[in-house]
């Protein structure tokens, strides 16, 4: 398997692969074996240490040192990024997924010179934040000519079951190799079968464990089972350590506490002790210490692990003060916490202390994983009261920033415990469990879980937790309950909002939208959106453009998305920028871009997978099931179904909603009515003394489907409670379908008035396809009324609209309308960006918008290389051979 990644990755196909097992089975061998075999490829090695499996990125920092002169040539957030992580920059922590696209690049800009093996050893050891990136970077090989090998512990340190990689499980020996392998390891001493039988019952096959007891005295045949393997490993590395170097014992106790592998700290932390290192400079231990580049390192973890507990508990927190104590530099800081922690017994506030610090040391270096375990011990070593509990708090942030959502609700549960715990703790806690519940379990539960805090959160610090109130309301809309629209107009009410910051504007502008869904005046007093374009977090300015939009301000709403979507980007923050993405594909959606809203939803569907936000991908499922419904795709029925299935289970209203509307237009398209009432009615209550955002969303669809299935009064019905929900929104974009929704109940002539009215607003808003479609609602009603070059021009109208937005069933419609007047219309053809894969079209758009490949690569979290790549298979599928084909393409065929 290794041989055949590395063939593959010489030809520029690249991957990954973890093996695993038990201590000593073959892992490292295997992994000695990929590198002798790695002929013209550029090697980077790193070795997972147990000491540091808590320090942000010291694997990556080991793997990439003997390149880090290279990141110079990488985009400025790129380098930047890793020069802040590694510490040689100061700077705002990146996000995760930053480093991982900054690594990815590196990799990439190294494999142009020859292919890379990057080879980590006991990876299971290996810090959360390297373990995050080499994730992320293993997904993204399949176009680059680099090999990535790691080697695990099945059940022991950090999980190293990375989506996407493929695991190798190792088992022990058979009997034949087992015995040749006993045969080298024997000398003279012959086995008998008896004894070589127990050996591999003893070992289970495993090959360091049959070369370490070849030679030990067994227990007789008959005793109760022997003790495990790696039990009798470590007895049998300690007592020949004891044997050979009892001497230097000390010093070696002190080096496996150490886990650095500085020279320097450990003779500075051997002389506070009184401990010689003259054993290191006469070579005495080269039989069980090794150099990895400056690192002293053991040759075996299991040596290490023998060596450390071999010390007595006391002798252990001699070691780790003595080590703090050697790391007195700055940029040591966070080693120096992590063995005060080690040392300290029962509440000890002045480690805890330099634990806090450390947490916040690694939370700038973009190490959450770091900072969430600094922050746990900091809180065992603390007594109880407020101290404690914001120390589990902000660990519990540090979890959910991380992905490790069950410790986070386990550090929330704990800190809610506590007694003392200060009120703007408790209402972040609160939230904290709410983001946990919206991206990975109930929005309902979410919505109880700060419903009581709200008006606490606005009394405290409303603009500490602005993102918090809007993330009510927007979980009234996604959960169907409607009441949070007054609820929060209510509250927000009872104080006073100010002009002078990006929150207060953005709350006074939430306050005016709670008054108009709850049925209320709003007032005169408008505030001036535009100031939320300085707020600076992704999630709050999303929500913000949200907000603008249900007051009608469209155009404002889509610079927010897209201004959110751009910082979350630039900050590699992919869980903002999955949840922002559904936001964006809304939006293309109503504007007909089917193609940039499949593209959306695909990269957010793989984003927020990656960050562990299950709700959230399944809300961009729904979206490509809808976009698949509306382009007539032959799997959209069966997308819809498996939504439905998955959106039911999780309690996700809006998911629900995706689906059952692109039941809807299916049936609508197709002809089939009533069908598409039963489907649209499922939405939500519409009829309700407080309807649901959702149901009145797809109203204007319910009101067609009803007045095509003869259901003329209840569609008037309908048609008149879209009108009362929109009615204080200017937008032309929901004025057009009011205006289409009164013509379709009208059975006079002021249809037609209607219909005129309705496309005059189109051409004022920015929605091809709804136009589209309400040309061929008047085109069809012009050809029952016999007006038929009238008709004929409409339903052409209609037909071409249809056509160059891909919507392939109604433009079917519209053809066989049209046809019904006499006419006998060729067949319509797709547009030629139509053709191209959501990845693709991406790609295509930003070259059409004079981004270079480089900074594709960065917004879209790729290498170059990938960018190059598929844009080879654009100008393939397109016809054509260069950018500025492409740019001018683009220009003239915007819409995919």
């Amino acid at each position: 398997m290794l041989a055949s990644m590395l063939r593959n990755a010489a030809q520029g196909r690249g991957g990954a692969i973890v093996l695993h097992g038990e201590p000593g089975i073959g892992k490292t061998a295997l992994l000695s074996q990929a590198e002798q075999q790695a002929t013209g490829f550029r090697l980077l090695r790193a070795t997972g240490v147990a000491a540091e499996a808590d320090l942000a990125y010291a694997t990556l920092h080991q793997l990439l040192l003997p390149v880090l002169g290279m990141v110079e040539q990488l985009p400025g957030p790129q380098a930047q990024a890793l020069d802040i992580v590694f510490g040689r920059a100061h700077g705002a922590a990146p996000d995760p997924f930053l480093v991982g696209l900054s690594t990815l690049s590196l990799l990439s800009v190294l494999a142009g010179e020859s292919p890379v093996l990057c080879v980590v050893d006991d990876a299971h050891w290996a810090d959360q934040p390297t373990l995050t990136v080499l994730a992320f970077v293993a997904r993204r090989l399949a176009d680059e000519p680099v090999a990535l090998a790691l080697a695990a512990r099945a059940d022991e340190g950090h999980g190293t079951d990375l989506p996407g990689v493929r695991r190798i499980p190792l088992v022990g020996l058979g009997p034949e190799a087992a015995t040749a392998l006993l045969a080298q390891h024997t000398g003279e001493r012959r086995l008998t079968d008896s004894e070589r039988h127990q050996l591999l019952a003893v070992t289970g096959g495993n090959p360091l464990a049959l070369i370490e007891l070849a030679g030990a005295r067994l227990p007789p045949e008959g005793t109760p089972e022997p003790v495990a393997a790696t039990d009798e490993l470590r007895r049998s590395f300690l007592a020949k350590v004891r044997a050979r170097h009892a001497e230097s014992l000390p010093l070696l106790q002190l080096i496996a506490a150490d886990g650095s592998g500085r020279a320097d700290v450990i003779e500075k932390a051997a002389a506070s002790l009184g401990i010689a290192t003259g054993p290191l400079r006469r070579a005495e231990l080269d039989d069980l210490l090794t150099y990895e580049g400056a690192r002293l390192v053991f040759r075996h973890a299991l040596i290490r692990s023998a060596i450390y507990h071999s010390a007595t508990f006391d002798r252990r927190g001699a070691l780790h003060r003595a080590l703090a104590s050697a790391f007195d530099t700055p940029a040591d800081q966070h080693r120096r916490a992590w063995h005060l922690g080690q040392a300290a017994v029962g509440h000890d506030e002045q480690a805890a202390e330099e634990l806090e610090r450390s947490a916040e040391q690694a939370a700038a270096r973009g190490g959450p994983a770091a900072a969430m375990a600094a922050l746990c011990r900091a809180a065992e070593l603390t007594a109880d009261g407020p101290r404690r509990g914001r120390r589990l708090r902000n660990a519990a942030i540090a979890a959910v920033q991380g992905g490790f959502t069950g410790t986070a609700t386990d550090l929330l549960d704990q800190a809610e415990r506590e007694p003392d715990l200060a009120e703007l703790d408790r209402v972040a806690v609160a939230a904290m469990r709410a983001t946990v519940a919206e991206f990975a379990g109930s929005p309902d539960d979410a919505m109880d879980l700060i419903e009581e805090w709200v008006p606490r959160a606005l009394r405290i610090d409303r603009r500490l937790f602005a993102p918090t109130i809007a993330m009510y309301a927007d979980l009234g809309l996604r959960t169907n309950r409607p009441r949070a629209w007054a609820d929060l107009a209510r509250w927000l009410a009872e104080i006073t909002l100010g002009a002078d910051t990006p929150e207060d504007v953005m709350l006074r502008l939430l306050h005016r939208l709670c008054l108009v869904r709850s049925g209320r005046e709003p007032g005169p007093d408008v505030p001036d959106g535009t100031a939320a374009e300085s707020l600076t977090h992704p999630v709050t300015m999303t929500m913000a453009g949200a907000t603008v939009r249900g007051l009608g301000d469209y155009e404002l709403s889509r610079r927010l998305y897209r201004q959110a979507g751009h910082v979350a980007r630039s900050r590699g923050s992919l869980g903002a920028l999955a949840w922002n993405l559904e936001y964006q594909a809304v939006d293309e959606i109503g504007r007909g871009r089917l193609g940039l809203a499949e593209a959306y939803a695909v990269e957010g569907s793989q984003f927020a997978a990656e960050v562990g936000q299950p709700n959230t991908a399944c809300r961009h499922r729904g979206l490509l099931a809808l976009c698949a419904a509306i382009r007539n795709r032959p799997d959209a029925r069966d997308q819809a179904d498996a939504v439905v299935a998955e959106a039911g289970e999780r309690g996700l209203a809006d998911a629900m909603s995706y689906a059952r509307r692109a039941f809807g237009l299916l049936d609508l398209a197709a002809g089939r009515a009533r069908e598409a009432v039963q489907h649209l009615e499922m939405v939500g209550d519409w009829d309700a003394d407080e309807p649901a955002d959702l149901a009145m969303e797809v109203l204007p669809d319910l009101v067609e489907a009803l007045a095509r299935s003869g259901e003329r009064d209840r569609a008037a019905v309908a048609a008149r409670r879209y009108g009362q929900w929109v009615a204080h929104n200017p937008a032309p974009e929901v004025g057009a379908l009011l205006a289409r929704c009164r013509a379709l109940v009208r059975a006079d002539d002021g249809a037609e008035a209607q219909y005129a009215e309705s496309l005059r607003l189109h051409a004022l808003a920015d929605a091809p396809l709804e136009a589209a479609r309400t040309e061929l609602l008047f085109g069809e009603q012009l050809r029952r009324d016999r007006r038929r070059s009238e008709a004929q021009r409409r339903l052409r109208s209609a037909a071409e609209q249809f056509r160059r937005l891909g919507a392939s069933a109604w433009a079917d419609r519209a053809l066989g309308e049209l046809r019904a007047t006499g006419e006998s219309p060729g067949a319509a053809e797709q547009g030629r960006l139509s053709g191209l894969t959501p990845q693709e079209l991406r790609i295509a758009l930003a070259v059409g918008e004079g981004l270079t490949s480089r900074e594709i690569a960065g917004q879209l979290f790729l290498s170059p290389r990938t960018v190059d790549y598929h844009l080879r298979k654009v100008f393939q599928k397109v016809g054509i051979t260069s950018r500025g084909e492409l740019m001018r393409l683009v220009l003239t065929e915007r819409a995919g």
